[in-house]
């Protein structure tokens, strides 16, 4: 059995805000070397199978290399988190920069599509930059300002991704796809030293005892891995489901950019692309800092204003573009486009500002509920959880849109999302539950404390 020693059990560090920053700007050069290159991946595709392919082929290679990246990712994921709580947060962020750096900056020598599948499904086992970093920041960050520290965060996720698909764009036009990559791995690896120069963690490692301890019930072995995530299980689920929703037309979302703007004979559909995801990106990195506000005290009314709202915007990107479809061609900033592509800019900005509400909610409950302790691998298993249902999304989109085309994806995204809600509603109480327990038993409830669900403890 183990026991902790030192700053894992106290209510946050002196240096939470220290790493907090340290790890935004970390995250924000991850997010831009991952956005400069794999969210054009099916262009990069196209060229690999050569000039004369079919767009079915494209549309299913796209999704499968995409499915194998996050089905190695789900495997690993509990591993890491494992070694985490054993040998410290802040060299699974290290494995994990140093990792995509070079992973990443391979895929641009791919000879060809497997070659470019297998390398996918390796950048699956060794990356997870976002994971390693909210556990590192949660691990020194004092229980009340979890929900800010994650909000916060996940701003610079969106931040970068924005910033990497606009200059992926450019990229990808002037000097093509395969330099991309090269450029990507060099972000994550600065990524990498700013966390090996600048990251601060205390980190005690769990010693061996002969006697048994007041957290001997938090020992790990193959016999109580169930009981110890059972209750965990329902945020899993909600993980699970919330991500198949966002990420279902993550995987066609260029090509149906492309198609809105005429087809692939008419140019400049990569940087189109990346004009409407960087919209995406500004509304979500504008949700942290708004519905991020709110995430400690109400939870439960942020999660279902985000499944409301991600639900009717993505419904009506189903619709609104192809009514538009018939209007004549308009020149915005030097590209020619259509005003089919022009009407995805605020329908993005405003789909992605709602579902990325969704997140920090998880990830908050997650952490309220986790033991000091544990988080590394209560946060594996919820990256793994998410891993699923990125699988479950990009197979499901591949699908749609090879039986039904792309459109039919901007149909079922929806429905999931208003499907979340009446999860939301079964679970809250229970998740409440847990939260106020936990928090009494390791001290940090006083008489005049709130639970984090927004009510008086009880």
């Amino acid at each position: 059995m183990t026991t902790s020693t030192g700053n894992n059990l106290s209510d946050g560090t002196p240096y939470w805000r220290r790493n907090l920053a340290i790890m935004w700007l970390s995250q924000f050069l991850s997010l831009l070397g991952f956005s400069l290159s794999l969210p054009f991946a099916p262009f990069f595709i196209r060229i690999l199978l050569g000039g004369d392919a079919d767009e079915a082929q494209v549309r299913v290679y796209a999704a499968i290399s995409a499915a194998l990246s996050n089905v190695s990712f789900a495997i690993m994921a509990p591993i890491w988190g494992v070694l985490a709580d054993k040998y410290g947060r802040k060299p699974m962020v290290l494995r994990a920069n140093f990792g995509g750096a070079l992973i990443v900056g391979l895929m641009g020598l791919s000879p060809n599509v497997l070659c470019f599948m297998l390398l996918r499904a390796v950048q699956g086992m060794f990356t997870g930059t976002m994971s390693a970093s909210m556990t590192l920041v949660v691990s020194c960050t004092p229980q009340k300002r979890q929900g800010y520290a994650l909000g916060v965060l996940s701003t610079s996720v969106f931040s970068g991704d924005m910033t990497g698909l606009f200059i992926g764009g450019l990229l990808a036009d002037t000097v093509g796809f395969r330099t991309s990559f090269f450029y990507a791995g060099l972000a994550l690896g600065l990524s990498g030293l700013l966390v090996l120069w600048l990251a601060k963690e205390n980190f005690v490692r769990p010693v061996s005892v002969k006697t048994p301890s007041p957290q001997s019930h938090l020992t790990i072995n193959w016999q109580n891995w169930r009981w110890l995530l059972k209750p965990a299980m329902p945020l899993y689920i909600m993980f699970i489901f919330s991500t198949i929703a966002r990420y279902l037309d993550n995987t066609q979302f260029a090509l149906f950019v492309e198609n809105m703007n005429g087809g692939k004979d008419m140019p400049g559909a990569s940087r189109l692309t990346s004009w409407v995801m960087c919209m995406g990106s500004i509304g979500a990195m504008l949700s942290g800092v708004v519905l991020g506000r709110f995430v400690d005290n109400h939870p439960k009314k942020v999660a279902k204003f985000s499944c409301r709202g991600a639900a009717c915007f993505m419904g009506i990107m189903a619709i609104l573009p192809y009514m538009l479809q018939s209007l004549p061609r308009v020149s915005v900033m030097g590209q020619d486009t259509t005003y089919a592509v022009l009407c995805l800019l605020p329908l993005r900005f405003l789909m992605i500002f709602c579902s990325a509400g969704l997140e920090p909610v998880w990830n908050t409950w997650l952490s309220k509920i986790t033991h000091p302790d544990r988080k590394g691998i209560m946060f594996g298993f919820a990256a793994t959880a998410r891993s699923i249902g990125c699988v479950l999304a990009h197979l499901s989109a591949g699908a749609l849109a090879y039986f039904l085309g792309v459109r039919s994806i901007f149909f079922v995204g929806p429905m999931l999302f208003l499907l979340l809600i009446p999860l939301i509603n079964h679970y809250e109480k229970d998740i409440s539950a847990q939260i106020a327990n936990l928090a009494e038993k390791l001290g940090y409830q006083s008489k005049d404390h709130r639970n984090p669900m927004g009510r008086q403890a009880r």
